[in-house]
């Protein structure tokens, strides 16, 4: 997929982070990140063609580049990631984090730990961060309930938060589990209208929901609305877009979903529990000794 100039940039300003027993701290650009380490995943990567790149990647055989964030490269290389490239992570409040060698971080003293990859807050993504061919930005539906298929990165791409039986949503990694600090009832809600057992939904970097659905199994009562977004896509949809969805179905048919499972696109976190933004609270100080041992 062909790549385009950003107009992002990024803001070295500090953000909020909730923790354990009712507690935010402020975090400031460069120090250790106290929460989960979650987020759509990019790297910078050196592109012949197009120079230095933001690059998204599935199993490397599908893959979208745009361009890095001002500030970005510069920001990592003081972090001393080799020459400012590597991975990192957009959460879905526009956070930039980063894994960063324990023997290599000069605030090391300040982490939760002092082996493996210390997560480190970057700062925040500003201005526009997507893509030619398709947008990952798109323009939310005009209301509560009202669906149509997600076209941007699909794979698992941004946050992965499980909606329980319970209307909660937990983070999950490994087999550590843990909940958002706020309630989240209109979210849940709406995605047990299509998935009344609850499951998995995917938060953007701009914030955006979708999930996947399997039409075998969808209520009736949404059966049309569901029908209707797939028949719109068909119409509608850019040859990008096509290939992307079309790709996620193959790849999730199974015996119980033949026809796959379809991304669909649940509209903005601004649109619902007052734009709430869920945010992981870590209850298990051992979580960040397991995260520190990857390396992404």
């Amino acid at each position: 997929m062909s790549t385009q100039s950003t107009q992002a940039a990024l803001e070295r300003e500090s953000t909020e982070v909730p923790m354990d027993g009712g507690r935010q701290v402020t975090v400031m650009p460069g120090n250790p990140w106290p929460s989960a380490y979650r987020g759509s995943e990019y790297s910078i990567v050196s592109s012949r063609k197009h120079g230095d790149v933001a690059q998204w990647s599935h199993m490397g055989d599908i893959q979208a580049m745009t361009g890095v964030p001002r500030g970005l490269k510069d920001a990592l290389q003081n972090l001393e990631k080799a020459d400012g490239r590597g991975s990192f992570r957009l959460t879905a409040s526009g956070e930039v984090l980063t894994k960063v060698p324990a023997d290599k971080y000069r605030k090391v003293s300040e982490a939760p730990v002092s082996r493996g990859h210390i997560p480190v807050y970057v700062g925040k993504i500003d201005g526009t961060f997507d893509f030619q061919a398709f947008s990952n930005d798109p323009t939310p539906p005009s209301g509560i309930g009202e669906v149509s298929v997600w076209t941007g990165l699909p794979f698992k791409h941004g946050e992965t938060w499980a909606v329980c039986s319970d209307d909660v949503l937990r983070w999950s990694w490994q087999d550590y589990y843990f909940e958002s600090a706020f309630d989240h009832p209109e979210l849940a809600e709406t995605y047990k209208r299509f998935r009344p057992a609850g499951g998995l939904i995917y938060l953007n970097e701009h914030g955006h929901v979708w999930g996947n659905i399997n039409r075998e199994d969808v209520p009736a009562s949404e059966r049309d609305r569901i029908g209707n977004a797939y028949g719109e896509w068909q119409q509608t949809a850019s040859n990008a877009e096509q290939r992307l969805v079309t790709r996620r179905l193959k790849r999730m048919e199974s015996e119980s979903a033949p026809d796959g499972l379809l991304p669909v696109y649940f509209g903005h976190l601004s649109q619902y529990d007052s734009g709430l933004v869920p945010k992981a609270v870590v209850k298990d100080k051992t979580y960040f000794t397991d995260t520190a041992m990857e390396l992404d």
